[in-house]
């Protein structure tokens, strides 16, 4: 989980130097307060599209599928999820429900001023080893 294109860049790198791929995600709910523009930029200038979480609003999910995101997450209700769900299924975007009892994968979540580079090789790291 990135804040910014440093952050970006740091983690692609270590991963390519662990050799593993990485996903990369934006903050929860940072459609809202960075934009949906923003992110897709962000993706757009390390070469990957970043899964923007649009927290539980869903008017920001049609936006960035409007805009051309197809890496979407979602907290709110499930019965607007699905709604979501068909939409992004007709654009052919990777969609994803996160209700609070659903199980993440595994994620590094970085905070906006950490040290990207050896918290990332760590993970990466720990994550083979396990």
């Amino acid at each position: 989980m990135i804040h910014h294109l440093e952050q970006a860049r740091t983690a692609l790198a270590a991963a390519a130097e662990a050799g593993c791929a990485i996903q990369l995600r934006s903050a929860p709910g940072a459609a809202s307060y960075a934009g949906v523009g923003y992110l897709k930029a962000l993706g757009e200038q390390v070469g990957q599209e970043l899964v923007i979480d649009c927290g539980d609003d869903a008017g920001l999910v049609m936006a960035a599928l409007r805009t051309g995101c197809r890496r979407l997450a979602f907290s709110g209700p499930a019965a607007v999820s699905q709604r979501l769900a068909e939409m992004a299924g007709q654009l052919r975007a990777w969609y994803r429900h996160e209700a609070e009892a659903a199980p993440t994968p595994p994620m590094l979540r970085l905070s906006p001023d950490d040290d990207a580079r050896s918290r990332c090789r760590a993970w990466l790291l720990d994550a083979r080893r396990g």
